[in-house]
């Protein structure tokens, strides 16, 4: 298969979930952009809320992208299947420190 032929399966694999992929890079651009302008950094403190609600978004992922994904977590059979879920899980899981982070910070810088 070509170099073209991969990239326009990836592209039609892709274009159901355009409309996810630019609303997750608002949500994730907005806090970053005015923290970041307020001085935030990655190694500043963050917050209580940095640090436990991550894991948490981690851990609900396991059950909610098989639902997300109109599936089934009883579908999760082979061990590629179960990898893909914890993958996906754990990227939501650093999505969320990267979203809740700045906010947290924020939120310290005021209090």
């Amino acid at each position: 298969m070509t170099l073209t032929g991969i990239l326009t399966v990836l592209w039609y694999s892709a274009l159901p979930w355009l409309w996810l992929i630019a609303l997750m890079l608002v949500i994730f651009l907005i806090p970053q952009v005015i923290a970041r302008t307020k001085g935030y950094g990655f190694t500043k403190p963050g917050g209580i809320g940095s640090k436990l609600l991550p894991p948490i978004v981690a851990i609900a992922a396991l059950y909610f992208v098989p639902i997300h994904t109109q599936s089934s977590i009883a579908y999760v059979n082979t061990w590629v299947d179960w990898m893909n879920l914890i993958g996906a899980s754990i990227g939501l899981g650093i999505y969320a420190w990267l979203v809740l982070h700045p906010i947290c910070y924020l939120k310290n810088r005021k209090a």
